[in-house]
């Protein structure tokens, strides 16, 4: 287990960097500088309610009714001016957690969202569970304790040597006898006030230790328990479809047992650490007054000086008691930071991943002046080290149109992912072609926004008009959805399957790429809307090449060539199937069908047998 030193070592080496970043670091130095300012002054204003409060108690003790009057005025003099300091170290301490907060989430984000990273941390599921909630509440949960800690750290500090030294002078010293040695001990309330917070502190560490694991337990089960129900939310359809309510629930139910047996552990953690913080509380108040009772009743200090000693007593040991009284807070602090860090680490192992030799990834080499896709001795595996496919010799010219296929589980569907960049787990090489790459996968992914916001997904091209947009939408047959472009609403919801995929063929064809890649992209439409949007591609993307990877019959005949998987030793292999198709011929064969129309009996029917030479 990592060594508190270690777990704040790695944290600052995360998140430090607020302090040094171009657009935040002189906000961040401002704002640090003020919170130490307005420490000074807060303790400065305790030493200063520390002297009223012996000049009020001699002058109670005198029975003086002057100079109370007087000192009420000090004292409401004190309290204004308490608020006030307090009331601005909020705002400043706020405004740093959540500047902090924000500059490490997007960086987090960054880091994540980048070159298929989210993607990749999903194969490592069992390391990195739940980053969305790393990034939202665990973050959230680090920086705000880290600046509240820092804070009580420096107001203990402060106050520690300013009311040592007043402890100091009021103390005096005690004669000590032991056995046969005598000595006197100068400022002996200092030393019992050191060694009353040691005690405490070492009894709160050895009882409370285990909290810091069990918070980090606990924080998982509470992040498995919001995924369950997240993944229950997205999936209402297919749950109630196939009536999986009850398995639902059972699962549910098994982590809320999860969670509470975490919750129950962190309980009995607090429990058996609440019998010493709270027996402490108790004795706060009146140690002081029983430490500084022997010089009250020798005579040696006034009813003032008494209360002098036993609140700067108190001061001292607040000081002192910091580990004592933020135990908890510390335990919860160092599960999220953990948390936080791990991610970081596993980010870190991609990237580093990434820059592995050649020879233990997947080379993805950029775009050269090559208008060809090739891939070279390409092997890809899981991400722990099985292998998928074995052999892929392939190479794909402008404007070929290819089909892969092959078995469930073959690796398709990886190849695409390998081509995409996201997949860097085998060996081998990819050389990408010019121009721009869309891939389609089987489930398309909506934005939150307008149907425009979707159809123009990630970046809008140039040029496009509302009319653009509607006669796409009218060519993928979705004329229903025509006068609905500035709706928001989740389209991923209310939208059938057939209908996400018809759209994201309407996306296509708005951004024009050089290059497709489909993954079962067509799987949920009918065999007359496959025949329809793959039309549409050859007669309005007629220079694109496009690489399909399905199971669907029909694909075939608007294709130029197929690849099949083939099983083998170690991995399936990508072989060419005999015979290529031009573009010309496909044109040609659909245009002797040309005869009949999409209406008419038979028509699809007849345009596959022609396409396919029958």
């Amino acid at each position: 287990m990592d060594t508190p030193h270690s777990s704040v070592r790695a944290f600052a080496a995360v998140a430090s960097g607020y302090w040094t970043a171009p657009g935040y670091r002189l906000v961040a130095w401002s704002l640090t500088g003020g919170m130490v300012l307005l420490g000074v002054i807060n303790v400065g204003i305790a030493l200063w309610l520390n002297i009223w409060n012996r000049d009020f108690f001699n002058a109670l003790d005198k029975k003086d009714t002057a100079q109370l009057m007087q000192l009420l005025w000090v004292l409401a003099a004190i309290v204004g001016s308490a608020g006030v300091a307090v009331a601005i170290q909020l705002h400043v301490k706020r405004r740093l957690q959540i500047n902090w907060r924000s500059w490490l989430s997007h960086v987090t984000v960054q880091r994540w969202l980048n070159s298929g990273r989210q993607y990749q941390l999903g194969m490592l599921a069992e390391e990195v569970d739940n980053p969305d909630g790393r990034i939202a509440e665990d973050i959230r949960v680090s920086t705000e304790l880290a600046v509240e800690f820092a804070q009580s750290i420096l107001q203990c500090v402060l106050q520690l040597f300013t009311f040592l030294s007043v402890l100091w002078i009021l103390s005096g010293t005690m004669p000590i006898r032991i056995g046969g040695l005598e000595f006197d001990l100068p400022g002996y309330m200092v030393w019992c006030a050191v060694a009353y917070a040691l005690i405490g502190s070492l009894l709160t560490y050895a009882l409370g230790r285990g909290l810091i694991h069990a918070g980090n337990v606990r924080q998982s089960r509470e992040a498995d328990f919001r995924s369950g129900l997240t993944r229950s939310r997205e999936h209402a359809e297919g749950i109630a479809l196939m009536r999986g309510e009850d398995d639902e629930r059972e699962r549910l139910r098994g982590s809320l047992f999860d969670l509470r047996t975490a919750w129950n552990v962190q309980t009995r953690g607090q429990g058996n650490l609440s019998l010493l913080t709270s027996s402490l509380a108790y004795l706060a108040p009146i140690v002081p007054l029983i430490v500084a009772l022997p010089r009250y009743l020798g005579g040696e200090i006034a009813l003032g000086g008494l209360m002098q000693t036993a609140q700067a007593f108190s001061s001292v040991q607040w000081a002192l008691s910091w580990l004592i009284d933020n135990f908890p807070k510390f335990a919860e602090w160092r599960a999220s930071t953990d948390r936080v860090v791990h991610l970081h680490v596993a980010l870190t192992d991609l990237e580093d991943d990434a820059e592995a030799p050649d020879d233990a990834r997947i080379v993805v080499h950029p775009a050269s002046e090559s208008d060809r896709l090739i891939m070279r001795e390409l092997g890809v595996a899981r991400p722990d080290g099985e292998m998928l496919v074995a052999e892929a010799e392939v190479e794909i010219r402008r404007p070929e149109r290819v089909l892969i296929r092959g078995q469930s589980g073959s690796g398709k569907s990886t190849i695409m992912r390998a081509v995409a960049g996201v997949w860097p787990w085998g060996r081998g090489a990819i050389h990408l072609p010019t121009g721009a790459i869309t891939f389609m996968p089987q489930k398309p992914y909506f934005p939150l926004g307008t149907l425009r916001d979707i159809m123009l997904y990630p970046a809008a091209p140039e040029g496009i008009s509302d009319e653009v947009l509607k006669d796409m939408l009218h060519k993928v047959g979705l004329d229903h959805l025509r006068d609905r472009l500035d709706e928001t609403e989740r389209w991923d919801h209310i939208l059938s399957g057939g209908e996400q995929q018809r759209i994201a063929f309407a996306r296509v064809l708005v951004h024009k790429p050089d290059w497709i890649f489909m993954d079962e992209a067509t799987s949920a439409l009918d065999e007359a809307g496959q025949e329809n949007v793959m039309k549409l591609l050859i007669e309005e993307l007629p220079e694109t090449s496009v690489v399909s990877i399905g199971h669907r019959p029909g694909l075939e005949v608007f294709h130029t060539r197929e690849l099949t998987l083939v099983p083998g030793t170690g991995g399936t292999k990508l072989r060419a199937q005999a015979g290529r198709r031009s573009l010309t011929d496909i044109y040609r064969k659909m245009a002797a069908a040309s005869r009949a129309t999409p209406t008419s009996p038979g028509y699809w029917a007849t345009v596959r047998a022609n396409l396919l030479g029958r």
